[in-house]
């Protein structure tokens, strides 16, 4: 049965005149202890005092393992407030995603925030194995199909069978800080293809760059995006932003003008602590002011007193200069509105590019000169076991040589500019980059590889920062394809490219 405060959050958020606060809990590793009665204090604590509308609950954060964020969901509810459940894929396969999502309708956990997940790092006998079966583009297409009359398909376990609608209210998550224009527009592109699937709140990533904030709201606005928009305020201690400012939480920046500062404020006799409550504050007024929908608030903050200080602080500062005092960009940021030109700009492709889309575009695009030809070919191919082999044995070869082919039977290399994800993206995203970059850079090679997108974006046709627009959504790949011939499944329409039924 619904508990009571499961709307809260979602009642909040949609009310236009409402500033809606969440708070975000991280929960350790095991089922008790001392770091767990602490949360279940605050949260305690964060009911009585009626202003933080959701508690959200982290799900692995750092790849690391944690307490199931819907164990700790439930508890929350059951004290009133709205649990706010990170969904993250980094641990799940498609079924198991499917599975949790039908075990939080069941205990009417609706409110969930999606998104990737950072790497999987050191577990139990060492690294975990990464999953990333689903993106978050292609979560949120599903739990929007769950949220209207889902059919599940004929030939599945149980056959055909209509699901009831699930009252999801299910969220995502864009980066505004990123430095160099390869990933800010990539951050963007992506973002509008999440809400073209069905997300219906967005929270940003944690930065310290107030024109960055502004940057997203005169996005949001420029694209009339209804949906509302939170900003994430975080504050750490001098120890977390130490850790953050050499990079080692993917996707984060702390710039080195910020931690001078608090390497300064460490000297007073709280050692800094009211300072970066007050920051803190100043924040939260200027992103009010910007017209965000709320803010996301999360950090090394001890104990709800401190918090409700912090919220106090907030509500007393007013006027267009806060962002001012409270503005710790990076250098060298690239900035959409100011580094974009408003003069067209024609781009010069690289002649791999050229070649492969040119040959790509003769044998599978259906107006090409090679095209009859090839589908014949395929057809015949498909029917003849030695033809088959000799064709797929083939096709490995060549795009072996050319692309570091991984044979996974449903290609996208047109979609990643001639780059194969597969083998070049560490989470085998397809439908953009994930949010771990820093300064180019992937989140699992700091400073050792570029992300795999930013490399896209200088090989291939780059998304004009002028007119960015939403990419069409790539489906899941059907892994019962795997180590077939991807040109054979194009021809005879059971890839992503023909396929004729991607809802089920």
């Amino acid at each position: 049965m619904p508990q009571s405060g499961s709307n809260i959050f979602r009642d909040s958020l949609l009310n236009p005149q409402e500033f809606t606060i969440t708070y975000e809990l991280v929960p350790g590793r095991g089922s008790g202890g001392k770091q767990l009665e602490n949360i279940i204090q605050l949260a305690e604590n964060a009911k009585a005092d009626g202003r933080i509308k959701a508690l959200s609950v982290t799900d692995n954060p750092g790849g690391h393992s944690a307490l199931s964020p819907t164990a700790l969901g439930l508890d929350i509810q059951a004290m009133g407030i709205s649990p706010l459940l990170h969904f993250s894929l980094k641990d799940k396969n498609r079924n198991m995603a499917e599975s949790q999502l039908f075990e939080c309708h069941r205990h009417n956990l609706l409110n969930l925030l999606v998104l990737g997940g950072d790497f999987p790092r050191h577990g139990y006998r060492g690294q975990a194995m990464p999953v990333f079966d689903l993106d978050s583009p292609q979560l949120l297409s599903l739990i929007e199909q769950l949220r209207h009359n889902f059919t599940v398909k004929k030939d599945a376990p149980a056959q055909e069978k209509a699901l009831p609608a699930m009252d999801f209210f299910a969220g995502c998550v864009v980066s505004p800080f990123k430095t160099l224009e390869s990933e800010q527009v990539w951050q963007y592109v992506k973002l509008l293809t999440k809400i073209q699937c069905g997300a219906q709140f967005v929270i940003s990533q944690l930065g310290f760059d107030m024109d960055k904030y502004a940057e997203l709201m005169r996005f949001i606005r420029d694209q009339k995006v209804s949906i509302p928009i939170m900003a994430n305020v975080f504050v750490p201690t001098l120890a977390v932003a130490r850790i953050m400012n050499k990079g080692r939480i993917p996707g984060v920046i702390l710039p080195n003008t910020l931690l001078q500062r608090m390497e300064e404020e460490a000297g007073s006799d709280d050692k800094g602590e009211e300072a970066r409550i007050v920051r803190a504050a100043k924040m939260i007024a200027a992103l009010r002011e910007m017209g965000y929908a709320g803010i996301h608030l999360g950090g090394n903050i001890q104990n709800f007193e401190s918090i409700s200080f912090l919220l106090d602080t907030a509500e007393h500062f007013t006027g267009a200069d806060l962002a001012k005092e409270v503005h710790f960009p990076e250098p060298s940021t690239w900035y959409l509105h100011k580094d974009c030109s408003d003069k067209p700009r024609k781009y010069s492709m690289p002649i791999l590019f050229d070649s492969n889309d040119f040959i790509h575009k003769q044998v599978f695009n259906e107006n090409g000169l090679l095209f009859p030809v090839a589908e014949k070919i395929s057809l015949k191919a498909l029917d003849n076991p030695f033809l088959n082999k000799l064709y797929t044995f083939l096709e490995h070869l060549s795009k072996k040589i050319l692309f570091h082919c991984r044979m996974c039977g449903d290609c996208t290399l047109s979609e990643s500019s001639y780059l194969c994800p597969q083998y070049g993206c560490p989470k085998r995203l397809v439908n953009g980059p994930c949010g771990g970059s820093i300064n180019g850079y992937c989140e699992v090679y700091p400073k050792e590889k570029l992300c795999f997108w930013v490399r896209t974006y200088h090989r291939g046709p780059k998304p004009d920062c002028n007119t960015i627009q939403a990419t069409k959504p790539i489906p899941p790949k059907d892994w019962s394809l795997n180590r077939t011939s991807s040109w054979l499944n194009y021809f005879s329409g059971k890839d992503h490219c023909r396929i004729k039924d991607e809802k089920n």
